[in-house]
């Protein structure tokens, strides 16, 4: 029983460390989005019911659906917010859709052949992402239609290890969406 758990650990280390080996020679940002700190929550001054619809993410979620809950419940100004699908009577829904955009071809051909090598080769990609619609009703009546497209810079090689403390400086997908939603809401500010 010993050599089972010996060999599990094992295994369990080589993985996380196979794991870290290939998070740390990618390099990610996002255009259009810098580094920017966190954005403060508003006063919750708005009684009005706040309903909001948020997707499964089609891919690897890197923080977007969380960001999105967070900031619907957290950071706005509504005192009543709730996850649903029902469309009010009287009050907002925002239902949030996102369609994941995927690398060219070409790209998702060198990412495959690069992570085969253990990122020997490099790979990258500028045009994967999202197109987010943020679909607004209010009293039961839909009042608009926002559209936001996320372009991600994507490269993974063995020599980015180096240079790795580069995605510290870049914004997180997390804080694009975010700051994404607060754009929402500066766009509909006349329904609000």
């Amino acid at each position: 029983m010993t050599i089972v758990k010996t060999k599990i650990n094992i295994l369990s280390a080589v993985g996380m460390l196979l794991a870290f080996f290939m998070m740390t020679n990618c390099i990610i940002s996002y255009k259009d989005y810098p580094k920017i700190l966190p954005l403060p929550s508003e006063e919750k001054t708005l009684d009005t019911n706040f309903v909001y619809v948020l997707p499964t993410f089609p891919q690897l979620n890197l923080g977007g659906r969380e960001a999105l809950k967070n900031y619907f419940e957290n950071k706005t100004r509504f005192k009543k917010t709730v996850e649903g699908v029902d469309v009010p009577k009287v009050g907002y829904l925002v239902n949030v859709k996102v369609n994941y955009r995927s690398p060219t071809p070409v790209a998702t051909a060198f990412l495959g052949i690069s992570t085969l090598t253990a990122t020997l080769l490099p790979a990258w990609s500028t045009q994967d992402g999202y197109d987010v619609q943020y679909l607004l009703y209010k009293d039961g009546k839909k009042v608009g239609t926002y559209e936001y497209h996320i372009f991600r810079n994507y490269a993974q090689w063995l020599l980015f290890i180096p240079i790795s403390w580069y995605n510290f400086e870049t914004a997180t997908e997390k804080e694009v969406f975010e700051r994404m939603t607060l754009q929402f809401f500066l766009d509909a500010k006349e329904h609000f």
